[in-house]
């Protein structure tokens, strides 16, 4: 038989200690949701694009269709597969709909993420310092971190990818275990196919290129073909195009070839260049910290920082990584969004090559800029919680207070005497442990968004569908929608009707100044309402704290709602 190609140098460590870094990194998984657990159930940081699946999920549960996402208006859209929609309404279906329950399963979605992190790099490396490393690196990750509570396609498109690249990487650099692995490539690549669509089979088409093409690989290029998987895969990932071909066939072929191809593709030198720096910057920025310490440690130890620990699976990772950065540089829209499903990869190069040059010196360094940026967020957190008590009982705010005390305190001591999983343990810790402080406080100024001021005067009326309209911006509709229950639903437009609200309808919601006048004019009886400050301004700000009346600041420049109903 033949040898195991994922060579390795670093021997595993004692198995108490290696028990205890997995340990870690289930703690981290679970802090991961804990710390961004505030941000995810609320509406502070808000995607555009979250309405069309928040929308699409409530309006399968109220119509019992889960196969056709529709948009608010009623229109089909099939510009993505119907994973994210399922996704969402999963978490509606436990915690009823809600912002929670519509992000719920992202939070999940992300501490999965970093232990199949983990575990990948574990595999690779047989090495649980590495393997840490490697998902503290994710967790510390700011696009990362970003991607995780919003509800869109980013997250699981970025787990189903990267368990689908787990199993392709075993089929070719792995004896044992063949057929796990053979599931995990393509129940990977079908999940991740219902999720966005045509990247994951670009991931199968280089996997193919890549061991047809190189020497070394060819050999083990035979194992990829699992005939008992693949073709299942094929037929029950397949199943839904299938279907939308015969019941949607029009709106398959508009929708999403258009969103995958023919609207998103653009050949240029300048387009190509703009997609290339976003991708990079995506890639790079949020991991300029440990690119640095790469150098520091390269100086310190007089090594060079190296990957060929995990062997001949290193070339294969980093080419699928530049792969994706060139087919995202010919999108006429460049995001550093898309780079998103390869940061998991990228972070598990860079924990490879930061082990093969840390040493004593350099993660001295790093504990000295941990021990800064701890004493900078602890100045940070401290002003966030002065405002806080012009926001907050008091008992929340002390209570914030201590366990912020107590959190830096504990990483201080913990990081003394740490090496480097552990030192970016704490950088991810720092991280979400800021979060879950200062999210408190934000909502106190920033919410409640319009979306629940609208729903808590308009719900308890359990006005008849065709009898309740809502008029004005898509994405304040679609926050109202998540408050309002499903017995509850309602239609809307962008624009006042020209030709006047129909008589039968005896409720308006809307966001719009110019409609609520309108409606006013009309006789109806119209009710203003006040939501958070969601546009901070600097003077009038600045003005509050100096009153020390930020809630009145808050009623008085808060985002405004109306309530129209008819006499």
């Amino acid at each position: 038989m033949p040898q195991d190609t994922m060579t390795v140098s670093v021997q595993p460590g004692p198995s108490s200690t290696a028990t205890s870094r997995t340990k870690l990194a289930i703690f981290l998984a679970l802090a991961f949701i804990i710390g961004l657990l505030p941000l995810g159930s609320s509406l502070i940081l808000h995607f555009p694009d979250e309405r069309y699946y928040s929308n699409g999920a409530v309006i399968m549960m109220q119509s019992g269709d889960y196969l056709t996402p529709h948009t608010a208006e009623g229109d089909v859209r099939l510009k993505k597969p119907p994973f994210t929609y399922w996704m969402s309404l999963a978490g509606m279906e436990i915690f009823g709909i809600s912002v929670i329950g519509s992000r719920f399963f992202w939070l999940v979605g992300g501490a999965a993420i970093l232990l199949a992190t983990f575990q990948f790099t574990r595999i690779l490396t047989r090495n649980d310092q590495t393997a840490l490393l490697a998902a503290a690196l994710l967790a510390a990750n700011g696009a990362f971190l970003r991607a995780s509570f919003n509800a869109i396609p980013d997250l699981p498109l970025t787990l189903f990818m990267l368990l689908g690249f787990i199993g392709f990487t075993g089929l070719l650099f792995k004896d044992d275990r063949q057929r796990t692995y053979a599931l995990l490539a393509y129940g990977g690549t079908g999940f991740a196919v219902l999720t966005k669509g045509l990247l994951p089979l670009a991931m199968v088409a280089y996997v193919i290129a890549y061991a047809l093409g190189v020497a070394s690989v060819r050999p083990r290029a035979r194992r990829l073909w699992q005939p008992s998987v693949v073709l299942p895969s094929i037929v029950i990932f397949g199943a839904w195009f299938a279907y939308q071909s015969f019941t949607a066939s029009s709106e398959l072929a508009s929708d999403f070839v258009g969103d995958q191809l023919s609207e998103k593709v653009a050949i240029g030198f300048g387009t190509f260049v703009d997609g290339l720096s976003s991708n990079i910057a995506g890639l790079f920025l949020p991991v300029l910290l440990w690119l640095v310490m790469l150098l520091v440690g390269a100086r310190t130890s007089g090594k060079g920082p190296t990957v060929q620990s995990i062997g001949a699976t290193a070339p294969f990772i980093a080419g699928w990584i530049v792969t994706v950065a060139i087919i995202f540089s010919l999108s006429r829209y460049a995001s550093y969004r898309y780079i998103i499903p390869v940061i998991p990869l990228l972070c598990v190069l860079l924990a490879v090559a930061l082990q093969s040059v840390m040493d004593q010196r350099a993660d001295s360094v790093l504990r000295v800029i941990l021990r800064i940026s701890m004493i900078l967020m602890a100045g940070a957190l401290a002003v966030i919680l002065l405002l806080g008590l012009l926001l907050l009982p008091p008992v929340i705010v002390v209570a914030l207070a201590i366990i912020a005390v107590a959190g830096l305190a504990g990483l201080w001591l913990y990081s003394r005497g740490a090496t480097t999983e552990r030192l970016a343990a704490c950088f991810a810790l720092l991280l979400l442990g800021a979060a879950f402080i200062s999210t408190p406080v934000l909502r106190g100024l920033l919410l409640p968004d319009i979306g629940a001021v609208i729903a808590a005067k308009a719900g308890p009326v359990h006005l008849p569908q065709d009898q309740v309209l809502f008029i004005g911006s898509h994405l304040d509709a679609a926050k109202l929608r998540l408050y309002m229950d499903r017995e509850a639903p309602f239609p809307q437009m962008r624009r006042f009707p020209e030709a006047g609200i129909a008589p039968g309808i005896k409720l308006v919601m809307t966001n719009e100044q110019p409609v609520a006048d309108k409606l006013k004019s009309l006789g109806f009886n119209v009710e203003e309402v006040v939501g958070g400050w969601r546009r901070v301004e600097w003077p009038p700000f600045y003005a509050a704290l100096r009153a020390r009346d930020l809630i009145g600041a808050r009623n008085q420049y808060g985002q405004r709602g109306w309530i129209a109903t008819r006499p």
